[in-house]
C-alpha cells in the first residue's frame, strides 16, 4: 500500500471495513468468529465464515496483486493478523507525537511543542473512518478518533497562546469555535485570545455567545472554569492567564470506550 492509498482505492464497503478492523488490530490476531461477530454487528449471517474467507483472499491479492502470499494479511491459528512495520499505522503514529508534544508542554518547551502537534495534524485527512462507520466498532473507535483530534487542535492553541500567539490565532479559533458551539475549552481560548489583543468587548460577547447556546440546547451554565476565566476578563486579570488544561468534551456526550 503506497501513500496514495491506491491498494484501497475501489474496495468494496465490507472489504474496506475488513481491512480497517486488521489496520486497527495491526500485528494482532484477530479469531474469524471474532471478526465476523464484528463486520456482522453481533448478527453474522449463515454464510459469514464462508464470505469471511473470501474477503480475506480478495483482500490479499489488492495487497499483493503479484503475488497474494507475501500480503501482509496472515493466516494464524483461528484467524488472521495484519502486520505492520513500526511507523506504518498513522493513528499509532499520531498518538506518538500527541504523547511527545503534551510532554513538551508540561516541560514548558512550546516551540518543541507547536511542532509536534502539528506533525500529529498533518497526518490527517478528513474525519476518521468515515466510509466504515456502518460497523458499530469502527464508529466507536471513530468517534474516540475524532475526538482525540480535537483535542490536540486545542491542545495546538493552548501553546500557540503561551507563545503569545494571540492575535495570528485569533481567526483560526474564531471558526474552531463556531465548529464546535458546545466544545467549552475552545471558546475559553478564543475570550483570552481576544482580550490578550486588546478585544475585551469582544471577548466578552464570545462569552454571551456560549451561554446562550449552551442554555438554549443544553439547559446548562458554563463550566466554573470558563465564568471564572469570563470574571478575570471583565476585572482585567486574564492577560497572563492559561486556558484550563484538558479538554471539556460537548456536555451530554460522554467519550467513547475501548
Amino acid at each position: 500500500m503506497n501513500d496514495r492509498g491506491d491498494a484501497i482505492a475501489g474496495l468494496a464497503a465490507r472489504h474496506r471495513q475488513l481491512l480497517a478492523l486488521l489496520v486497527l488490530n495491526a500485528n494482532i490476531a484477530l479469531h474469524r468468529d471474532q471478526l465476523t461477530g464484528l463486520l456482522w454487528n453481533g448478527r453474522p449471517t449463515i454464510s459469514a465464515p464462508r464470505n469471511l474467507t473470501t474477503y480475506v483472499a480478495q483482500v490479499r491479492r489488492r495487497l499483493s496483486p503479484r503475488d497474494p502470499g507475501l500480503s501482509p494479511v496472515h493466516t494464524v491459528k483461528g484467524g488472521y493478523l495484519l502486520s505492520v512495520r513500526p511507523g506504518s499505522v498513522d493513528v499509532a503514529e499520531f498518538n506518538q507525537w500527541a504523547a511527545q508534544g503534551r510532554i513538551a508542554r508540561e516541560n514548558g518547551d512550546y516551540h518543541n511543542a507547536v511542532r509536534l502537534f502539528e506533525k500529529a495534524l498533518s497526518l490527517w485527512r478528513g474525519d476518521a473512518l468515515l466510509d466504515v462507520r456502518q460497523i458499530d466498532r469502527l464508529r466507536t473507535w471513530a468517534e474516540r478518533l475524532d475526538e482525540d483530534r480535537r483535542a490536540v487542535t486545542e491542545d495546538l492553541f493552548d501553546v500557540r497562546l503561551a507563545l503569545g500567539h494571540h492575535r495570528e490565532i485569533v481567526g483560526g479559533l474564531a471558526q474552531w469555535a463556531t465548529r464546535h458551539p458546545l466544545r467549552e475549552r475552545p471558546h475559553r481560548q478564543l475570550m483570552l485570545a481576544l482580550h490578550r489583543s486588546g478585544r475585551t468587548h469582544d471577548a466578552s460577547a464570545s462569552y454571551q455567545r456560549l451561554r446562550r447556546t449552551l442554555v438554549d440546547r443544553l439547559g446548562t451554565e458554563p463550566s466554573p472554569d470558563t465564568q471564572a476565566l469570563h470574571q478575570r476578563i471583565l476585572t482585567g486579570d486574564a492577560l497572563n492567564a492559561f486556558p484550563a488544561r484538558g479538554h471539556t468534551p460537548p456536555r451530554g456526550i460522554t467519550p467513547s470506550a475501548n
